[in-house]
């Protein structure tokens, strides 16, 4: 069904959302599809799976870029602890941290490490 609607014009409409820093339910409103319809177009139509890729892309650019600003004081009153916040939620791929070690053996020897350097 979700094929009856879908047109290689929503590429571009849909990676412009995604670059605008809109999400993924803005971009299937916009659509007037919902988000799983979303998904299933992603899945199907390479295209497609390319614009939103490269509009996750740019709206992470973008994001970074106002970190930037924010950080070197270009942006009054900025929120470092918001932003990284914001970055850690929408940019988990390149943001998470890493709270498990992925070893035992990795913990020790970072401990012992760090007990050392101190």
């Amino acid at each position: 069904m979700a094929d009856l609607i879908y047109n290689k014009s929503m590429c571009a409409q849909a990676e412009q959302l995604l670059a605008d820093g809109k999400s993924i339910a803005r971009v299937a409103t916009n659509l007037g599809v919902c988000r799983e319809t979303i998904y299933e177009w992603r899945d199907i139509h390479p295209e497609f799976a390319v614009a939103l890729k490269k509009g996750k892309d740019a709206a992470q650019a973008r994001w970074e870029d106002i970190g930037e600003s924010g950080i070197t004081g270009a942006i009054k009153n900025f929120s470092a602890t918001a932003w990284m916040f914001t970055m850690k939620n929408r940019f988990r791929d390149d943001y998470k941290e890493d709270k498990e070690p992925k070893t035992v053996a990795d913990s020790i020897v970072e401990k012992l490490i760090d007990k050392l350097v101190e």
